[in-house]
């Protein structure tokens, strides 16, 4: 039996000295609690196994008070972290989730773009979906991001990625920002023409070719390794249509071809590039 079907069963097996504290508690556990008890009993005179008997009910009791006080501590968790109020400096969610995959880029010692590549990204999202859309992601990503409540780039990923739901939800944003790119030529002077135009307007930075590559490589890397795994091909196919996995491929190939090519190779001392 799996041990939700354990957990489901119910009632006594033979007498048992625990009584009704133990129902909730899975069957293994009450049955092997069961047996501790039955055998010290049967190994002791009639006037100890009394006493161990009252001693056996004691600890019932204090079983059942300590599994109460352990409810209402996670009702009361729950209720806590219901009613915790969101911070009303945030509004873009879906931005929120899209730049965590580019933040680094912007927020180490050494950054490779100023932090107006925020509101450029802004911008190009707002164009790329429309207002509707954006709207509508952008309360789907306010619920992801209160229920995940963390501030660590890092960490809010490996929960996202730990969460079947949660990543298919994330999937859907990236795979429908990449899908902007299926003739990539156009796709790539579409994009780099709104972030430069942003970035020069508010930091007098050019946006140039490289800077692109960079970015798309920070944003859709993740989505190649997913491809590289048959069963993430498959879901994704069944989720948004079949030929999903060659489109996503086609795209990717073509915007990450620098990324592929240093990841699958490495440079000897002599300078030469070989497969890795």
């Amino acid at each position: 039996m799996q041990d939700k079907e354990i957990e489901a069963a119910d009632g006594p097996v033979g007498p048992d000295p625990t009584g009704a504290s133990l129902a909730a508690f899975p069957r293994r556990n009450r049955d092997l609690f069961h047996y501790l008890i039955t055998t010290f009993i049967s190994m002791l005179p009639a006037e100890k196994a009394a006493q161990f008997t009252a001693i056996a009910a004691q600890l019932e009791r204090s079983i059942q008070d300590n599994c109460q006080v352990c409810r209402i501590s996670h009702q009361q968790a729950g209720a806590t972290v219901a009613q915790a109020p969101r911070d009303p400096r945030r509004s873009r969610f879906l931005l929120r989730l899209v730049v965590s995959k580019v933040s680094y880029l912007f927020a180490s010692n050494k950054p490779v773009l100023p932090r107006t590549i925020i509101e450029a990204l802004d911008t190009y999202l707002k164009k790329a979906f429309g207002a509707v859309i954006y709207d509508e992601l952008n309360e789907d990503a306010d619920r992801l991001l209160y229920q995940l409540n963390s501030d660590d780039d890092t960490e809010m990923w490996e929960i996202i990625r730990a969460n079947r739901e949660w990543r298919r939800f994330v999937d859907t944003i990236f795979i429908r920002i990449l899908f902007r790119f299926e003739n990539f030529p156009a796709g790539k002077k579409t994009f780099i023409t709104i972030i430069d135009t942003v970035m020069q307007e508010h930091a007098r930075f050019t946006f140039s070719d490289d800077h692109f590559l960079t970015v798309f490589e920070a944003l859709f890397s993740e989505l190649w390794e997913g491809l590289e795994k048959e069963d993430q091909r498959i879901r994704w196919d069944f989720n948004f249509g079949d030929g999903t996995s060659k489109r996503l491929q086609t795209i990717l190939k073509q915007g990450l071809a620098r990324w592929i090519k240093k990841r699958d190779t490495k440079v000897l001392g002599s300078g030469r590039v070989v497969p890795k």
